[in-house]
């Protein structure tokens, strides 16, 4: 017997309908399925045979097979590795994107996985990496210094506001006094923070 589905309107007459629990009408297989089935967390569309989901809670929700890939890239987990955040599944470079602990040196920008140094502005580096940022210094910053935005040793410090200074005819016997006092504002000092990131 012919048949409207309740909730499409489409009239159903090949028998592949559910009879709705109230007993006053039916669903069509497609809105059954959309309304009863799971949806994948991805394509939103019902999960009607396997569904990835997690058993330990990190994971919200359930994916397709298909569907189970970094949220970002959309890349699948070949060796079965994947790390969460808010949530959702994504590659190591795109988790470490989101949780902000990818290394900020230029050359280098991988993931900070284990001790982390953490600069005045925010910048999160491999210890290693938070140098000197001056030409050629390689200079491990712990206790450092900020002139127009750069991190600097003191060393390389002196050497910049001493050229400022003198290009500027201010004589170079009051650095020293300036720059103890804090009242050189080119200058500031600044402390390194050191943290640890967990992996996965």
């Amino acid at each position: 017997r012919r048949k409207t589905c309740v909730r499409c309107s489409r009239t159903v007459d090949d028998g592949s309908w559910i009879k709705v629990e109230s007993g006053s009408g039916a669903l069509c297989d497609n809105c059954w399925k959309y309304m009863y089935l799971p949806k994948c967390r991805r394509c939103n569309l019902p999960i009607e045979k396997q569904a990835l989901s997690s058993s330990d809670g990190q994971l919200k929700g359930k994916y397709h097979r298909d569907c189970f890939s970094c949220h970002t890239c959309q890349k699948p987990f070949p060796d079965k590795t994947f790390y969460v955040f808010d949530g959702r599944p994504y590659c190591d470079y795109h988790y470490h994107e989101v949780n902000n602990s990818l290394c900020a040196a230029s050359d280098c920008g991988c993931p900070i996985e284990g001790p982390c140094a953490v600069s005045h502005a925010g910048g999160r580096y491999h210890p290693e990496h938070l140098t000197c940022e001056h030409e050629a210094c390689t200079k491990r910053l712990v206790e450092y210094w900020e002139v127009e935005g750069r991190m600097l040793c003191e060393r390389h410090m002196r050497r910049v506001v001493d050229m400022e200074r003198a290009g500027m005819g201010l004589g170079l016997e009051r650095l020293d006094i300036d720059v103890a006092e804090g009242e050189d504002s080119r200058a500031r000092r600044r402390m390194t923070r050191f943290i640890d990131i967990g992996g996965l």
